[in-house]
């Protein structure tokens, strides 16, 4: 979902009352498409390392351009000293992504899990997590890549008790100039998202097993874009804050063309009208009336500007917001625009 700019972590408020258990409906256990374990070393771990072993899961679909700068990156990472494994969990790709992932077989324990039975990345998710073997997960993307101490300032933040944590996401080092420019910003963190709760990003974020079976998984119903908000405001209505986490970095691939970067802002808006359908009853509040007028008004006068190419990408970026939320407002039958 859309990054946030820098903002403070977020305070809860005790006086919302917990949401009930969303029911979403029984899942087929997933089978595992290709599977290879590296193969084990050294003494068995003891029970206390165990406890303390991270699944690392990586929704996948039609990655095999970028997934290996992922897993290099996974595999020269600096370790906890509990270990960990890889659950690359494939949505469905035609390519080459599986043979890439269990091409590191040798380099670290990886499994490859068929998600291919429903689009989506909640989806990919929920199989991944499912096949998990440890308590404690974390979420990262296949195009993306983590920063050298992920794995350890994640693992810091399991150890000291916290059950759903997030990290920064870092634009610079996988984006050109012009096309950070169309995001406005250099970095995101955590922060609140729609004046209501926080949220970190589906990118770089942690939490325990018995959370995600506690919230029932992430919500399949969110198919294209709000899934990691979503989750993150089930668990915190229930009394599980959210942590933040500033040294565990996330290098974050923006969307690099105008098209994709317009399709994915539509997305974005009506996301926003099914979090405001979903949550309204938590105390959401639906946007200001004159909030679509101001943003109507935004992008007709800055049209005559939009032809700039270091302009463009941020119009765009907000047309199509502004279009999704109307879009979204249709679809999911709410008034939020």
């Amino acid at each position: 979902m859309s990054s946030t700019s820098e903002l403070l972590p977020l305070t809860m408020d005790s006086s919302i009352d917990p949401q009930p258990r969303l029911n979403l409906g029984p899942t087929k256990a997933t089978p595992v498409r290709a599977s290879q374990d590296s193969p084990a070393s050294g003494p068995s771990p003891s029970a206390h390392a165990r406890d303390r072993a991270i699944s690392v899961v990586i929704p996948v679909r039609d990655a095999a351009h970028t997934l290996g700068e992922q897993l290099e990156a996974l595999a020269v990472a600096h370790r906890p000293d509990c270990g960990f494994e890889v659950i690359v969990s494939d949505n469905g790709s035609s390519d080459e992504t599986a043979e890439i992932a269990v091409s590191f077989a040798s380099r670290m324990t990886i499994r490859v899990v068929d998600a291919g039975g429903a689009p989506g990345s909640n989806y990919a998710r929920n199989c991944g997590v499912r096949a998990a073997r440890h308590q404690r997960i974390l979420l990262c993307d296949g195009d993306d890549r983590v920063d050298a101490d992920w794995l350890t300032a994640m693992s810091r933040g399991f150890d000291e008790g916290h059950q759903l944590m997030a990290g920064p996401i870092d634009y610079v080092a996988l984006n050109p100039a012009q096309v950070r420019a169309w995001r406005g910003a250099d970095r995101a963190s955590t922060g609140t998202i729609l004046n209501f709760l926080g949220s970190g990003h589906g990118a770089n974020l942690g939490f325990t097993k018995s959370l995600w079976n506690e919230l029932n998984g992430f919500d399949e119903s969110f198919e294209f874009g709000g899934p990691d908000i979503e989750f993150c405001w089930r668990a915190q209505l229930r009394g599980t804050p959210l942590h933040t986490v500033p040294d565990a970095i996330v290098h974050y691939r923006l969307r690099p063309s105008l098209r994709k970067l317009y399709k994915q802002s539509r997305a974005y808006g009506a996301a926003e009208a099914h979090l405001y359908q979903k949550f309204a009853q938590f105390g959401l509040d639906r946007r200001p009336a004159s909030a679509p007028i101001v943003d109507l008004w935004w992008i007709l006068t800055r049209l005559p500007f939009a032809v700039a190419q270091g302009r463009r990408g941020a119009w765009l970026r907000r047309l199509g917001q502004q279009i999704g939320r109307f879009e979204g407002s249709a679809r999911y039958r709410v008034l939020w625009w």
